[in-house]
């Protein structure tokens, strides 16, 4: 398993037990609280490819390639390896060029980043 897997590992796992986490996983439409329902492909030039499923406001952090996912990204390991230490967010690796968002909304990824930031925050 490479770093950057890893580490987002490391965020998953505690992701799915921080309530305040998770409730960034859902969007209130017309007053109704709708799960947020993604998937974020990781094609990293020091990893296997990865992915990223959120579901029922859970994270589930699998290897190789989902053909459907939402969200391709592309880049540099390191990037996301300084994200999941906080060192950064998606934000910022994006407009560095460090990692390509290739199919989906960058505003998708922010979401993602607010998530990770959460749990960074958690002790």
């Amino acid at each position: 398993m490479g770093q950057a897997k890893e580490n987002l590992s490391k965020i998953v796992e505690k992701l799915n037990t921080i309530p305040k986490a998770q409730a960034v996983f859902v969007t209130n439409i017309a007053g109704k609280d709708v799960d947020w329902e993604m998937s974020f492909q990781f094609n990293l030039d020091k990893d296997d490819p990865f992915f990223l499923e959120i579901k029922n406001r859970k994270a589930l952090l699998s290897e190789g390639t989902k053909s459907d996912a939402f969200i391709v990204m592309s880049g540099d390991s390191d990037a996301l390896v300084k994200v999941c230490d906080g060192k950064g967010d998606f934000t910022h690796v994006i407009s560095r060029e460090q990692i390509t968002v290739e199919k989906g909304k960058v505003m998708d990824v922010i979401r993602l980043t607010r998530a990770i930031t959460i749990v960074l925050k958690t002790k």
